[in-house]
């Protein structure tokens, strides 16, 4: 009977066989599979293996085998035999490589050599679909450029595994077993093969993340209204609501004021937002402010925050006093606050180092927690909250770390603190005017970038990524190379948490087009697309996104309509609306 029809019978279990014909073939066609028969001769032993499909043999055997299957076969020597050679469909001492369209028969010959007297010979044979690198103590192997030698019996001999990057090590076997270490004594010849598998295949990177939507361009235009103000960067909550501020420097207006437009550009109202300095704070529902408390307040240090809903009319007011502070959103709604604080306004009241957390959008601006006494003596220099709702203070470190320091402080989401001051830099040197920002991080923890501003360009600022901070956890790591080989971008966290948009900030004299990048977790590029302004060069503003996803974008201010006379203009904002969903 032919080997074929035995491996049929005995495999009835996990696939039918199709009846022989009178001619010994499977009726209705060529066969499906051919037959492997495998022996082993010569007067060693080992084994004969293959990875795809995985089998092994220890002496004669018969492999089922796809028809025009590709087979490779690697003959093991096991301890004290060497292999000598292949005979049949197969030559030479390298591996078998065949293919399965006629029935093959192959021979593996293992021969026994004895070793020089009191020597023992250590081989080790990769097998498997992957690689990797082995190396012995003492030195002698290191496979796969060297994979035997020498040593004198009785010696120790320990095998170290470094699978490739591609790889994974599977365990080994002959003189070790297992997935652990390889420690044996060589009393006579040794075999260890080592099995390396390839790593299951990632996931794509960018799959299910696009770059930006192409959607129909829209604009808002702020007409001359006979006031001097300056136009700024557009923000957006997670309802369609945008808010377009302006700040006034004219000696008869004083403050600031937000146009609300929805993505469908229906205007909502245009609200007063007293701060001359405003530092809006994009949030889930509507938005929300620090900055002073208006022209000629009687406390100067004192700070509002003021709070508007997605319908664009205000929710309240909060004020407080601070100095030397810095603030940053917190992305589930609130604003963080940190530096020197109280949160009474009058002037007796003493300032604590220290941090708070209000309500943000949507309601009126509540403490949440604190103020929470800051451990580390030093100026704030900067500040972040997560995606979990921790928070994360910036500080001068010399207090406590020495010159050229900068360290860090985390509070949970209910304000106790998590961490004491750790280092977060050394090595640091100011600029002219130097600071930090942060990035929420898809998941948990902050990307910080270091900012500054060179007053011999106003209005530009430079940003280079810096370091990545675990949550909660005095954990630093250097920035991927992803990151800094992106200076003067911002990232934000788009298309449903999946991925990062790269957002540049503005620039002088630069061409009058501006980029938005979108970047999976691991840095791969996932496409990008171009928001031109103009021909030629530019001095371009800050690119943004709101938290719906909506790209906006707003003119240099060379190409806004101005009054020859009064010298007033005005300002457009564009839009592209949940181009980022």
């Amino acid at each position: 009977m032919r080997a074929i029809d035995l491996a049929c019978a005995g495999a009835f279990v996990f696939w039918a066989c199709a009846p022989a014909d009178q001619n010994g073939g499977a009726s209705g066609g060529p066969p499906q599979t051919h037959a492997l028969t495998i022996h082993s001769g010569g007067n060693g032993s080992g084994t004969v293996r293959s990875a795809d499909p995985a089998f092994e043999c220890n002496a004669q055997c018969v492999q089922n085998l796809a028809a025009s299957a590709n087979v490779r076969l690697t003959a093991v020597p096991a301890s004290g035999s060497t292999f000598v050679g292949w005979q049949g469909d197969c030559s030479g001492t390298a591996g078998c490589a065949l293919t399965m369209d006629v029935d093959r028969d192959v021979t593996a010959n293992f021969s026994t050599l004895p070793p020089p007297p009191g020597t023992a010979r250590i081989e080790v044979v990769p097998i498997g679909k992957g690689s990797g690198r082995v190396t012995s103590t003492p030195a002698g192997i290191d496979c796969p450029a060297v994979c035997t030698m020498s040593v004198a019996a009785g010696t120790g001999i320990s095998l170290t595994v470094v699978p490739d990057a591609s790889s994974r090590f599977v365990g080994w076997g002959g003189a070790c077993s297992g997935g652990g270490g390889c420690s044996f004594t060589a009393n006579g010849d040794q075999t260890t093969w080592v099995n390396f598998d390839l790593n299951a295949p990632p996931p794509q990177s960018c799959s299910g993340i696009a770059p930006p939507d192409e959607v129909s361009m829209q604009k808002f235009v702020h007409a001359q209204d006979r006031s001097y103000y300056t136009c700024h960067p557009g923000l957006g909550d997670a309802y369609g609501t945008l808010a377009f501020p302006r700040v006034f420097n004219d000696p008869n207006s004083h403050g600031s004021m937000f146009e609300f437009v929805t993505t469908a550009n229906v205007r909502l109202s245009d609200e007063y937002g007293s701060s001359e300095g405003p530092r809006p704070q994009q949030q889930p529902n509507g938005l929300v402010l620090y900055g002073d408390r208006g022209h000629l307040y009687p406390v100067q240090d004192a700070v509002l925050i003021r709070s508007w809903g997605m319908s664009g009319n205000s929710a309240g007011d909060a004020a407080l006093r601070a100095q030397n502070f810095s603030g940053a959103a917190d992305p589930g709604g609130g604003v963080l606050l940190a530096g020197d604080l109280s949160i009474s306004t009058a002037a007796s009241a003493a300032l604590s180092h220290s941090a708070a957390m209000y309500s943000g959008g949507g309601t009126a601006p509540v403490l949440r927690w604190g103020p929470n006494a800051l451990a580390s003596s030093g100026t704030v220099f900067g500040a972040g909250v997560d995606l979990v709702g921790r928070t994360l203070v910036i500080t001068d470190g010399r207090p406590t770390f020495g010159k050229g320091t900068i360290s860090a402080q985390w509070f949970e989401r209910d304000g106790r603190s998590v961490t004491g001051e750790f280092l977060l830099l050394s090595g640091f040197s100011a600029g002219e005017s130097t600071w930090f920002e942060t990035s929420p991080l898809i998941g948990s923890g902050l990307a910080v970038r270091r900012m500054d501003y060179t007053y011999s360009q106003i209005g530009t600022y430079h940003a280079q990524a810096l370091v990545l901070v675990a949550s909660g956890q005095p954990s630093v790591q250097p920035a991927p190379a992803w990151m800094v080989a992106r200076p003067d971008t911002r990232l934000q966290i788009v298309r449903g948490g999946r991925a990062y948009a790269v957002l540049p900030y503005g620039a002088k004299g630069v061409a009058c087009a501006q980029r938005i990048e979108v970047v999976a977790p691991d840095g791969s590029s996932c496409g990008a697309r171009d928001y031109p302004i103009a021909a030629g060069n530019c001095d371009t503003h800050q690119l943004s996104v709101g938290a719906d996803g909506t790209v906006m974008q707003l003119l240099p201010d060379a190409l806004e309509t101005t009054d020859p006379i009064m010298f007033t203009h005005t300002c457009t904002w564009r839009w592209w609306s949940a181009a980022l969903k």
